[in-house]
């Protein structure tokens, strides 16, 4: 009965041209403008808060992210014409590299209007090697579309993606792509974002295929059928190709009985769906005007309700399309105009105010130091903004992409560094980006995010302040003075101000040695490398003491071959590359304690500093010590990179005179956090660099205690960061140390004739350990397509040219996805093999 009170509802609607529904999309072919002049920058640039959207594309690798960002700027109207990845020619991946291996290698971003709003788009990379594009991407946007193939389902990667997504509580809309393939199956897709993603998907279309409801045949890719509004969407692909025509008409029982059925069976899903996290849509549902009909409930109610469960986390709606055979992607576009979070609906971000120095009154900066405080989306505060990428361009310089969280950024405006002590800067031009092409604008208004040139010394992740904010004011350091370093981070200069949260760089796990042909062409090298780090934060550069060779540390093998072919073919340096290697950590092997004096001279002045340094292995499931207890007085240990554990056991009364006992620099001084701070900074270097090798330390807790003073002139800051340095440096080379080896979870996806030599493969040689081996769930496909998916924990040492062997065993049809998930322990013979390796004896 219900069935047919809605269908004499639905028979009265005409058919719509969806073209002349703005409310939904507006016009595609008829757009008003066809590239982004400045009018139109200048027209979008003082877009209210409410009509932003800052968002990116995140998905595994080859899932179509790039694909369907090139049909966005079509049906925008910014491209005259689609680009391909196969044939190099996409808007947004503009590098050569990405062009010949036809992947994103760099997060790229764009902006362009959709139904009178501005969206903010970056197109980040899915390869596991570039996870920090897509980590300070997230750091700064306010919603998400992940990408699923639809054949492959929820994979590796997107787990990684979606877990940092979640990490910054950014709502998401789920595109289902590749629909058009032999294999597609979004039901399956839809329970892997339910089981293996852990959110709730509101399916709000679902395709017009009346064989198994599953696989798109012929011209049955051509008609959707929208949920929501209870409509069928039709993409005219055969009067257009570029699929900009799209019509939408009522979806009535008497002329297509199979379709409404199906979509009144997704609606009553829809509804309860809803209705199990969102109130508001039950008491619509039981007022009289809806009677318990779900399909009697308004859409602009379930779109209302959609919407309130996206921004709470509460689900994610889920679209399905084919974005090469241009089908699908103007609902997207709509869905995240609909549903994804303007600027004003995100919290307000908190920033933590720099309070070492605010207060020399204070008795305790350590409760001053956790105040974290709200920074307000007003365009009328003071500046505050994120620098969150650089790129560096050989005409401009730095190009430093910001977000405004605060006030505006005005064109030659003066900028105070927060990061980096207060050092003043100066915004010489302001630029909208549109990939690789830029627009000169005046301002970046809050809310916004764009490029800034003349920055010199801000690298990604620093907070940038008007020179009159308040939080400056209460600083005792003079801001736009270079501070010593003194930070516990490393940073080379005492944060000032406030600061937003920064951006977590994973640890590299591969390096290898670079060197230039000649001496001429070291200075280039050099300078090309300090480039590269900039623009790359997950790149690091450093140098063996023992050969003096410069060693490049990369997040993977592809990673390091990209900068490989970045340094030779686009910067044209003369230099050889070495062969790539898997970077180990080192353990203290037992504990060791020891009483450690510094008497040196530094700069022509007499330094002297003591302490006891004890060293001892930290348990990794525990928390505690090798033999399991628990590190003492846990809220005074900082946990710092590689779990270690670093404790400074400071005198409760202050720090006392060694000639007579007198306390002379009081507890919770200025000067006493100071050298706290520096004994942090001289165990943290100590700890980059182990004694059996020179592998970062792991894993290890670090007790400093019995700290001596000799007097202002002698006990230094850099006579305490030098000796704590040394003396952990010296208790790691007693306490019998080991090499971990980084392991790595590898998913391997191959036809079931080749599983056995798969395995043999993984079992043997790279003593890799199975977790699973299952098989590819596909409701309703040939069993002659299903393949085995098969997870192991392998040692990343043997996986180095892995690919290669991969496609050797299986005739090129197997495919793998890898990431390191920790550091595990090697045997004695094969710790004495590396070590023979890396010494040469």
């Amino acid at each position: 009965m219900a069935l047919a009170i809605a269908a004499r509802r639905l028979a009265a609607a005409s058919i719509r041209i969806l073209r002349h529904k703005p409310s939904l999309i507006p016009p595609i072919i008829d757009r008003s403008f066809t590239s982004c002049s400045p009018s139109y920058s200048e027209k979008i640039s003082s877009s209210s808060l409410l009509n932003i959207r800052n968002l990116g594309i995140i998905a595994h690798i080859d899932a179509g992210k790039t694909t369907t960002t090139e049909r966005m700027l079509h049906y925008a109207g910014y491209t005259r014409s689609i680009g391909d990845v196969d044939d190099g020619d996409t808007v947004m991946d503009y590098l050569p590299a990405e062009r010949q291996r036809g992947i994103t290698i760099q997060s790229a971003a764009i902006t362009f209007g959709w139904r009178d709003c501005q969206l903010n788009l970056i197109d980040t990379p899915g390869h596991v090697d570039f996870t920090v594009e897509v980590e300070r991407a997230m750091r700064v946007l306010d919603g998400a579309v992940t990408i699923v193939d639809a054949v492959a389902g929820v994979q590796a990667q997107t787990k990684t993606v979606w877990a940092q997504a979640t990490r910054y509580g950014i709502p998401r809309v789920v595109f289902i792509n590749k629909m058009d393939r032999d294999g597609a199956n979004w039901r399956k897709c839809a329970r892997d974002v339910q089981e293996k993603l852990g959110a709730r998907p509101l399916v709000l279309m679902i395709p017009e295929n009346s064989e198994h409801w599953v696989r798109l045949k012929g011209k049955n890719l051509e008609t959707w059928l929208d949920i929501v509004t209870m409509e069928r969407i039709v993409f005219d692909i055969a009067a257009d190709n570029t699929g900009s025509t799209v019509r939408r008409m009522a979806l009535t029982e008497d002329r297509y009985p199979e379709a409404y059925a199906a979509a009144a069976e997704a609606r009553v899903q829809l509804v309860e769906s809803l209705a199990e996290i969102d109130h508001l849509i039950v008491d619509v549902f039981l007022s009289d005007s809806v009677d318990g009909d779900h399909l009697a409930v308004p859409a602009e109610e379930i779109s209302k309700a959609i919407r309130r469960a996206t921004l709470a986390s509460l689900a994610c709606p889920v679209l399905l399309g084919a974005s090469f055979q241009n089908i699908g992607v103007q609902p997207l576009l709509d869905a995240i105009i609909d549903y994804l979070p303007s600027p004003a609906d995100r919290p307000l971000p908190l920033a933590t105010t720099n309070t070492l120095m605010a207060n020399k009154t204070k008795k305790s900066s350590k409760d001053i130091s956790n105040s974290l405080v709200e920074v307000r989306l007003e365009a009328q505060d003071k500046l505050v903004a994120f620098a969150f990428k650089v790129i560096v361009d050989q005409q401009r310089g730095p190009m430093v992409f910001v977000r405004v969280y605060s006030g505006a950024l005005d064109s030659r405006m003066t900028l105070i560094n927060a990061t980096r002590g207060g050092i003043k800067e100066r915004a010489t031009r302001l630029l909208q980006m549109y990939a690789d092409t830029t627009e000169e604008i005046q301002s970046i208004q809050c809310g916004h995010i764009g490029v800034v040139l003349g920055l010199k010394q801000t690298k990604t992740g620093d907070t940038l302040l008007h020179p009159q904010h308040p939080a400056l004011a209460k600083s005792s350091i003079k801001a736009g003075k270079k501070q010593k370093p003194t930070s516990a981070l490393g940073d080379s200069a005492v944060p000032v101000g406030l600061q937003l949260h920064g951006i977590e760089v994973p640890p590299p796990v591969f390096f290898c040695s670079v060197e230039a042909d000649s001496p001429q062409d070291e200075k280039p090298l050099e300078e090309a490398l300090a480039n590269l780090t900039l623009e790359d934060p997950s790149l690091h550069v450093s140098q063996d003491v023992e050969t003096g060779q410069t060693l490049l540390s990369g997040m993977g093998e592809l990673h390091l071959e990209v900068i490989r072919d970045r340094l030779l073919n686009d910067m044209k340096i003369n230099a050889r590359f070495g062969t790539m290697r898997v970077s180990y950590r080192e353990m203290p092997g037992k504990p060791v304690s020891a009483d450690f004096v510094y008497a040196k001279e530094i700069a022509g002045k007499a330094a002297r500093a003591s302490m006891k340094v004890a060293v001892q292995p930290v348990d990794e499931h525990s928390g505690g010590d090798g033999s399991g207890n628990l590190i003492r007085n846990e809220e005074e240990v900082l946990a710092a990179s590689d779990g270690n554990l670093i404790h400074v056991e400071m005198p409760a009364k202050g720090l006392s005179s060694q000639e007579n006992a007198v306390v002379v620099v009081a507890a919770h001084s200025e000067q006493f956090e100071a050298i706290r701070l520096a004994i942090i900074e001289g165990v943290q270097a100590a700890l980059f660099r182990g004694s059996l090798l020179g592998f970062p330390v792991a894993r290890s807790y670090v007790l400093v205690s019995k700290i001596g003073y000799y007097g202002d002139e002698i006990s230094t800051l850099a006579a305490y960061r030098a000796c704590a340095g040394q003396a952990v440096h010296q208790a790691m080379g007693a306490s019998s140390p080991a090499l971990l080896e980084p392991i790595a979870r590898a998913t391997v996806m191959c036809p079931e004739r080749h599983i056995g030599a798969v395995l043999s493969d993984l079992n043997g040689l790279r003593r890799g350990r199975v977790l699973s081996l299952d098989d590819s769930d596909a409701d309703g496909i040939d069993s002659t397509s299903i393949t085995k998916v098969l997870v192991a924990e392998v040692p990343l040492s043997t996986m180095v040219g892995y690919s290669s062997q991969l496609r050797s065993l299986t005739a090129g049809c197997a495919a793998f996805t890898m990431e390191v998930v920790g550091f595990g322990p090697m045997s004695m013979q094969q710790q004495q093999q590396i070590m023979k390796e890396a010494r040469g004896y």
